[in-house]
C-alpha cells in the first residue's frame, strides 16, 4: 500500500514536519534558476536591463542560457546586490571556495 508525501508529513510529529518542511524549502533555495533569483527579488527583465545597460531581450536570453562567462554571471548576480562565489567540491577533499578570478577577468565591456 503507497501512501502520499502529504499523508506520510501528516502522520509525523508537529516538530519533526515543520523541520522536514524548512529543509525542503531550503533545498528548492538552493535550485534556483536566475530567473526565479530575480523574480524573487521583485525585480523585472527591464529593470535587470536598465542596470546592467543591455536590451531587455538580452537579459531574457541570458537568463534562458546553461553556458556563460563568470563575469557574465559575476555581473548578473552583482546587479541583484549579490556576490557571486564559486565552490569546487572535490572527492576526498570536501569543498574548496576558488578566489584570484576577478583579478583575471578581462573587461569586455
Amino acid at each position: 500500500m503507497t501512501k502520499s508525501l502529504n499523508k506520510v508529513l501528516g502522520e509525523l510529529p508537529e516538530a519533526r514536519r515543520k523541520k522536514v518542511e524548512q529543509r525542503g524549502a531550503e533545498l528548492i533555495q538552493e535550485e534556483l534558476t536566475l530567473m526565479q533569483l530575480r523574480k524573487d527579488l521583485n525585480l523585472t527583465q527591464e529593470q535587470m536591463a536598465d542596470i546592467l545597460e543591455k536590451k531587455q531581450a538580452e537579459v531574457s536570453k541570458f537568463e534562458k542560457r546553461g553556458d556563460m562567462l563568470i563575469s557574465t554571471l559575476r555581473d548578473y548576480i552583482e546587479a541583484m546586490g549579490g556576490e557571486l562565489e564559486l565552490i569546487a567540491k572535490l572527492p576526498g577533499r570536501g569543498s574548496v571556495k576558488l578566489g584570484g578570478l576577478r583579478e583575471l577577468n578581462v573587461s569586455h565591456k
